[in-house]
């Protein structure tokens, strides 16, 4: 067996099916051990999940948390490499078990593949954003923001249980240098991003709210976990690419836009399931 993945399903019934036939197709049986933790379901997630015919365990709890299915899913599964991938992305079987391959070879802790975002439908405001989201230096080689990453076992073995925190790919990425991270050649995962600006915006004050969280995070020696990524390193890498390329100007200016509309607008009472996009849940 290559390795596992793990992917936490939240009312994700109109996804689960293409998530799965996707991965699965033309993987070998036996390669890959695969589970679907169903958290919180009020749709037929776990139904559908069960209905491909996959070799998928399907596991459904009542706590609608996608950190409690991680948990839950760990507790169970005893196969490295693993990855943890969300029902809304695409990715290919071969590019998973390119990256478990990667992984298995021991010199790095955590990888992914590329990522790829699908903008058809999307409209023009949230294609300029995500031109220049694309062309932010560091923003693209990190852990977080593909929906996918891998550990290798003694990559899983630098925490404990799943923190209570949103963002699990951005308290996974703070674990990890440079240098024990790789974004592996292979076929992207395709991010089918919010179809419209009123959803971007809900997602970006999400992930405001995730960076917040894990600001609070501590490490083994109880210091701060420190976030990669900061306002103003953003703002530098806009700056330098308008200086480049001032055709950017217009996209890096919707960029800003948004980036401020979501802190004006966030507030602490919007709940992590109200700020889901759901336009792009579309197969």
């Amino acid at each position: 067996m290559l390795g596992s993945v793990v992917i936490p399903a939240c009312d994700e019934a109109e996804v689960i099916e293409r998530c799965l036939t996707t991965l699965l197709a033309d993987v070998p049986v036996g390669l890959l051990e695969v589970v679907v933790v169903c958290n919180g379901c009020t749709d037929d997630t776990a139904q559908r999940a069960r209905a491909t015919g996959l070799p998928v365990q399907v596991i459904e709890i009542a706590t609608g948390s996608k950190i409690a299915a991680l948990n839950v899913a760990d507790a169970g599964l005893y196969t490295f490499p693993r990855l943890y991938l969300d029902a809304d992305v695409i990715l290919t079987g071969r590019s998973a078990m390119a990256v478990l391959g990667r992984l298995s070879q021991g010199d790095v802790l955590a990888a992914r593949p590329p990522l790829r975002y699908d903008l058809s439908g999307c409209s023009w405001l949230v294609r300029r954003y995500h031109a220049a989201r694309v062309l932010i230096p560091g923003m693209l080689d990190r852990l977080w923001g593909a929906g996918v990453y891998g550990l290798a076992h003694r990559g899983r073995a630098r925490f404990g249980d799943w923190p209570q925190l949103i963002g699990d790919d951005l308290f996974v990425d703070t674990l990890f240098s440079d240098d024990e991270i790789e974004v592996v050649r292979t076929d992207p995962v395709v991010v089918l991003p919010p179809r419209n600006a009123r959803d971007l915006l809900a997602v970006l004050r999400r992930g405001a709210r995730s960076k917040a969280t894990d600001e609070r995070g501590r490490d083994a020696d109880g210091q701060p976990l420190p976030l990669q990524h900061t306002t103003t390193t953003t703002l530098r890498g806009l700056a330098g690419i308008v200086m480049r390329r001032p055709q950017m100007l217009v996209n890096a200016a919707v960029y800003v836009g948004f980036a401020i509309c979501h802190r004006l607008r966030r507030t602490g009472n919007v709940s992590a399931f109200g700020e889901r996009d759901r336009s792009s849940r579309v197969t």
